[in-house]
């Protein structure tokens, strides 16, 4: 029953596509009622995204942009953006900025909220700020892939402890009992 119902979805899109695209190359057809004709293409041009807008960047774009603590000639060079971070809002708040280190090695990702960083498309940098020993001096930014894998291996570390601070016990699960003349039973 469901794949019936499926089917018969798939069959009204592709007829109701189909009626468009003939309805947009035929000229031999009369002009369709003008608010029918506008309510369709407001309702397509507002659930599309067909086009980015000169008000839009890529995120493609910004990960790996050099990040200056300012726009003159002296502006100093801090790091590369790494990652962008979304809220549950699916909106970016955040701006991972990789820092220190040489040659990407030894690089710590240090947060930067999202409303104090400046993109310039123009020379592809953005700009934060803040000085780069004040970054360097930031914490880490800590994932919660990074905070799980913590929580793992402080468990594994203490269960490895706890194994090593108990005495071992007998094949039988008595303890060891000393015979005579020293040796154990």
């Amino acid at each position: 029953m469901r794949a019936q119902k499926t089917i018969a979805a798939l069959a009204v899109i592709t007829m109701s596509m189909a009626g468009t695209a003939f309805a947009q190359t035929s000229n031999s057809q009369a002009p369709a009622d003008s608010a029918s004709t506008s309510a369709a293409s407001s309702t397509s041009a507002d659930t599309s995204a067909d086009q980015q807008k000169s008000t839009q960047m890529l995120a493609s774009n910004i990960i790996g942009m050099p990040v200056k603590n300012g726009t003159g000639g002296d502006a100093q060079d801090i790091g590369k953006i790494t990652d962008l971070v979304l809220n549950r809002e699916q909106k970016t708040v955040n701006v991972l900025v990789g820092v220190g280190g040489f040659l990407g090695i030894g690089t710590k990702e240090v947060g930067v909220p999202l409303n104090e960083v400046k993109f310039n498309p123009g020379t592809k940098t953005a700009v934060v700020a803040m000085s780069k020993e004040a970054l360097e001096k930031a914490p880490a930014y800590v994932t919660l892939e990074e905070k799980q894998a913590k929580t793992e291996q402080a468990q594994q570390n203490a269960k490895m402890k706890q194994q090593q601070t108990q005495p071992p016990s007998s094949p039988l699960g008595a303890p060891a009992t000393p015979a005579p003349g020293g040796a154990t039973k």
